[in-house]
C-alpha cells in the first residue's frame, strides 16, 4: 500500500485507492463462506490482517474492522438470501448497534422507520445493518437494507480521530425490504461447517476490536520512528510499548484459537468468555498506558498538526473510548 498522508487523516472518507488494495485482497469478506465469494478465514488469520491494515492507517483498519465484522452476519440468512447479498465482489455492510427503530410485517415484507447513527464505512457500503423494534410486540430484530433506500443525515459526526471513516447517520421512513432480510445474530442458517459462525457475538466482536486498536498502536509507533521523534533513544522509549503490543498480538492469537475451538465444541462457558474480556481489556490498558506515558516525554511534535504522529494519536485517543476495547 501506498503511504499515508496528513490529507488521508483529515479526509471524511477512505480513499478510494486504499479501499481498492482491501478490495482486491477480499478481506472486506473474510468472515463470508466461499460460495458466497468470500475467504471464510478462521478467526486467528482474520484478525492478523485486521491489525496489518490498522497498523498501515488507523482509520483503514477501522472500516475493515466493522465492514467485515457485519459481514460476518452473512451466516445468519437463508441461503438464497445471504446469497443475494453477499456474493457481490464488493459487497460491505455498515450498520449501526442502536435499536432506534421500528418495524411491522406486512405479508412477506417489513416496514422499516427510525435514524441510526455512527455507521461506520458508510460511503463505501452497499448494504446497512440496523436494529429495530417491532410497532405490537417491542421484539428487537436485526435487518439489512440496500443502499438506495436510505436517506442520509446532513448531520456530520464531528469527532477527534479516525475522522475518515465515514460514520454517517442514516434515516429510514416507509422503508419495505423483503421479510426474508431479516436475521438475528448467532442463529447459523447456512454453512454451519464454517466455525467462525459459532463464536457469539460479544466475544467475536471484542477479538476484531482489539485487532484494530493493536494495529492503531503500532501504527502511532512507526509514526514516531519515520519522524524521528526521540531520534537514537527511540528504542529505548518505547521498548515498554513495543514490548507490550507483541505481548497482545501473541496473547490476542492464543485466545482467537481457543474460543473459536470451544465455540465450536459448544464449550464456550462464562468464565471463558469472562476471561477473554479480561485478557484483551487489560492487554489494550497497558498498550494505552504506555503511549500517555510517551505522550509526555514527545515534546511538541505530538501537539502540532503538521505531524502524521500527531494525527495517528487522535486515532488512539479515539479508539480506546470503544467499550469492547476498554474491556
Amino acid at each position: 500500500m501506498r503511504d499515508i498522508t496528513i490529507e488521508d487523516y483529515k479526509r471524511s472518507q477512505i480513499s478510494e485507492d486504499l479501499l481498492e488494495e482491501l478490495f482486491q485482497r477480499n478481506w472486506f469478506k473474510m468472515f463470508v463462506p466461499k460460495a458466497f465469494g468470500g475467504l471464510e478465514l478462521d478467526l486467528k488469520t482474520a484478525s492478523q490482517h485486521i491489525t496489518e491494515a490498522s497498523t498501515h492507517f488507523g482509520g483503514l483498519g477501522w472500516v475493515l474492522n466493522l465492514g467485515a465484522g457485519a459481514n460476518w452476519f452473512s451466516g445468519f440468512f437463508d441461503p438464497e438470501t445471504a446469497k443475494t447479498i453477499f456474493s457481490l465482489p464488493k459487497t460491505v455492510i455498515a450498520g449501526s448497534g442502536a435499536d432506534s427503530g421500528t418495524f411491522k410485517v406486512e405479508n412477506k415484507s417489513v416496514i422499516l422507520n427510525g435514524g441510526w447513527g455512527k455507521c461506520t464505512g458508510a460511503a463505501h457500503a452497499n448494504y446497512f445493518s440496523l436494529n429495530a423494534k417491532n410497532e405490537k410486540t417491542g421484539e428487537l430484530s436485526s435487518f439489512v437494507v440496500p443502499r438506495e433506500s436510505v436517506e442520509f443525515s446532513d448531520d456530520k459526526w464531528e469527532i477527534f480521530g479516525l475522522k475518515s471513516t465515514s460514520s454517517l447517520t442514516i434515516n429510514l421512513k416507509d422503508i419495505q425490504i423483503p421479510k426474508d432480510f431479516g436475521f438475528h445474530i448467532n442463529s447459523i442458517k447456512n454453512h454451519s461447517h464454517y466455525k467462525v459462525f459459532h463464536i457469539p457475538f460479544q466475544q467475536f466482536a471484542r477479538v476484531c476490536m482489539s485487532s484494530c486498536f493493536i494495529g492503531i498502536a503500532q501504527c502511532f509507533l512507526n509514526t514516531l520512528q519515520s519522524e524521528r521523534v526521540f531520534h537514537t533513544d527511540f528504542d529505548t522509549v518505547t521498548y515498554s510499548l513495543q514490548n507490550n503490543i507483541s505481548k497482545a498480538i501473541h496473547n490476542r492469537d492464543v485466545l482467537a484459537e481457543s474460543i473459536q475451538l470451544q465455540s465450536t465444541e459448544g464449550t464456550l462457558s462464562h468464565a471463558i468468555r469472562d476471561h477473554l474480556r479480561t485478557e484483551l481489556g487489560n492487554a489494550n490498558s497497558l498498550i494505552f498506558d504506555d503511549i500517555q506515558k510517551i505522550f509526555k516525554q514527545a515534546g511538541l511534535k505530538l501537539v502540532e498538526e503538521d505531524q502524521l504522529c500527531h494525527w495517528a494519536y487522535r486515532d488512539v485517543l479515539t479508539a480506546i473510548q470503544h467499550y469492547m476495547i476498554k474491556g
